[in-house]
């Protein structure tokens, strides 16, 4: 148990100074570029590619299809799933875990526009279901159907070339660890531990119009890298994790203001549909929600594959060319080949007990 507990902290350390290293790298790389006027020339015509790169992937994807069709199962999905998690959380007074989840869902990832949408969670938190074999099933099926359907679109897009075979126990066992490592998480952020920190630093006037800012990009930031890292089958570099992440908040925080601006002031929703205005917005809200994640992880499925393209060039002596041929009887079915890291190589032989060839 003590090793279990050693190794996972020595992971999420080892990300967090991945993720620190990332970014002074990048600042470090933008700095060059700013003071190089060689390389500040090339700015234009290097963002032009990549952008021209990473619209035809989000085209040759059907990104916005694949978002509609996610967009119509969030809905079926959207009440089970917050009555799972009602379901599951422990009925604690002093965390008062319903009341400070509504908060932080409401400040932070629904728009001002959509604030009736609030009674509806406010009604779904508070109503907590009678615990029973048949509606914890039921429940469980509904939740798992739509974790199962955004883990199958992630790893479409990430070009995994061949699925390894179904694992239902497995499967089952990363969806539970989903929810469960999501709530600890929840619950350390909305713990009393933590707010009366964040309430004390709201009191400094320098401080609070900067925090209103930061927050919300920090708890989104972390929602991207959880996602990205938990849901798809295969590993991503941690490189390509964090700047996919980084801008697809940035995106998404941008996108909520314009949002929010545009449906207070450039429509008249409530004059055409009345009470029921906030279902038309809230449907809009959740399919750009699902552009942006789909979009970000395009974006890292590019990142990732430039810079392995550019590790190929840069250092090719680091890199190994691996071909993987699959029969059938006597006939080649497919023939898989791509490049690999030594690094990765040596990783992947200990796994499988393999003494590695140098």
């Amino acid at each position: 148990m003590r090793k279990v507990r050693k190794s996972f902290v020595r992971r999420v350390s080892e990300s967090i100074f991945s993720y620190i290293s990332v970014l002074f790298e990048d600042v470090f790389t933008t700095y060059k570029y700013l003071h190089d006027s060689k390389k500040r020339r090339q700015i234009g015509t290097n963002v032009a590619q990549f952008a021209r790169l990473y619209f035809h992937r989000v085209t040759t994807e059907g990104v916005l299809k694949e978002s509609a069709g996610l967009t119509y199962i969030t809905l079926l999905s959207f009440v089970p799933f917050l009555t799972f998690i009602v379901m599951i959380i422990p009925d604690l007074p002093f965390l008062n875990f319903e009341e400070k989840f509504k908060s932080v869902i409401v400040a932070n990832f629904l728009p001002g526009s959509a604030n009736q949408i609030v009674s509806l969670i406010d009604e779904t938190l508070k109503s907590r279901f009678t615990f029973n074999i048949m509606n914890f099933v039921i429940l469980s099926i509904t939740s798992y159907s739509i974790f199962k359907v955004i883990r199958d679109t992630f790893d479409r897009i990430l070009s995994m070339e061949f699925k390894p075979s179904f694992d239902l126990l497995s499967q089952i066992i990363k969806f539970l660890g989903t929810l469960i490592f999501g709530l600890l998480i929840s619950i350390l952020l909305f713990s009393s531990s933590s707010l009366p920190i964040v309430s004390r630093l709201l009191k400094f006037n320098l401080l609070k119009q900067q925090l209103l800012y930061i927050l919300p990009f920090v708890l989104q930031f972390v929602a991207f890298i959880f996602l990205f890292t938990i849901l798809p089958s295969i590993k991503i570099r941690r490189s390509s994790l964090f700047r996919g992440a980084f801008w697809s908040t940035l995106v998404w925080v941008l996108v909520k203001s314009i949002f929010d601006y545009y449906i207070f002031n450039l429509t008249s929703y409530q004059r055409v549909y009345g009470v029921l205005a906030a279902i038309p917005i809230f449907l809009t809200w959740v399919y750009i929600n699902w552009v942006i994640i789909l979009g970000g992880i395009v974006l890292v499925a590019v990142i990732d594959q430039k810079d392995r393209s550019e590790i190929i060039k840069s250092n090719p002596q680091k890199v190994v060319k691996l071909t993987l041929e699959m029969y059938s009887g006597k006939k080649l079915n497919q023939k898989l080949e791509d490049f690999i890291a030594k690094k990765d190589l040596a990783e992947l032989a200990a796994i499988l007990g393999v003494e590695e060839d140098t």
